[in-house]
């Protein structure tokens, strides 16, 4: 039976006994509304440990997150980190897994400019396309795409990691078949990198990743995205209509200082089913 021993809560010093192997937690790396991180290591090598509560947590995703890592890991796709553990106690439930470097995000945020050069960013763009390349082919979309999921290796920083799969879900069946599209949907992700059928409240597929990606590798270049000045929670309907006007007259702006190709690149996602 997996526990922590100091059961009311993980802070520096709790360990977690999983398969008869001990883990010290080092450090809280990221605390957020639904979920913990944490630095733990067992005396030889450091790992990444996510928690979640188990009673009162109002979106858990520590179930289709460990669904995701494992099917990735056990086709032996590059660029998903390796899950070490997983377990409950009374009150967490938890994974452990690959320790990776910063995310994206964080590493533009620190250069003074806030955004990287245009061989970064195309370097940065082949990367993270093929992860969600990889994902896609293996049956499942992110609806999550975005700069703060995807990491620099902890070891070998060349590497980019994706990860943070709560919001992950099947398009394929086991069998392969596509599974039917529903009418409507939630508006899932993060509203800023929303696809302009999310905001429709339209079922995502595979070209709405695609959609979020292309939001990212725009903002990573200009170090912006025109509608980033609205606030998600209550000017989601704004930041939809400057995506719908992004298609007509404000497209050279959503696309100034961005290369002439990312113009038929975003047809191409346009275009695609």
């Amino acid at each position: 039976m997996s526990f922590i021993e100091s059961c009311s809560s993980v802070n520096n010093c709790s360990r977690i006994k999983c398969k008869g192997k001990y883990f010290c937690v080092e450090e809280l790396l990221y605390k957020g509304p639904f979920s913990n991180v944490f630095v733990v290591s067992d005396r030889l090598h450091r790992y990444a440990m996510k928690t979640e509560q188990k009673v009162g947590n109002l979106r858990p995703v520590l179930k289709i997150e460990a669904t995701v890592l494992k099917e990735m890991n056990v086709q032996a796709v590059a660029g998903f980190p390796q899950i070490i553990a997983a377990g409950q106690t009374v009150i967490y439930k938890y994974i452990i897994m690959q320790l990776v470097g910063p995310d994206l995000q964080r590493l533009r945020m620190s250069i003074p400019e806030q955004k990287f050069s245009l061989a970064t960013s195309l370097r940065i763009a082949l990367q993270t396309l093929d992860r969600i390349h990889s994902l896609h082919a293996n049956g499942w979309i992110s609806r999550d795409i975005k700069a703060n999921n995807f990491c620099i290796g902890y070891d070998d920083i060349q590497i980019i990691y994706m990860l943070d799969f709560g919001l992950a879900r099947r398009y394929l069946q086991k069998n392969g078949q596509l599974i039917a599209e529903r009418k409507s949907a939630a508006l899932m992700g993060t509203i800023h990198y929303a696809s302009l059928r999310a905001h429709n409240f339209l079922d995502q597929s595979r070209k709405d990743d695609l959609e979020s990606w292309f939001y990212m590798l725009i903002e990573m270049i200009n170090g912006n995205l025109p509608w980033l000045k609205y606030e998600p929670r209550t000017q989601y309907m704004l930041i939809g209509e400057w995506k719908q006007f992004a298609r007509e007259s404000g497209r050279c702006k959503l696309l100034k200082n961005c290369p002439q190709e990312f113009d038929e690149i975003m047809k191409i996602i346009d275009g695609a089913r």
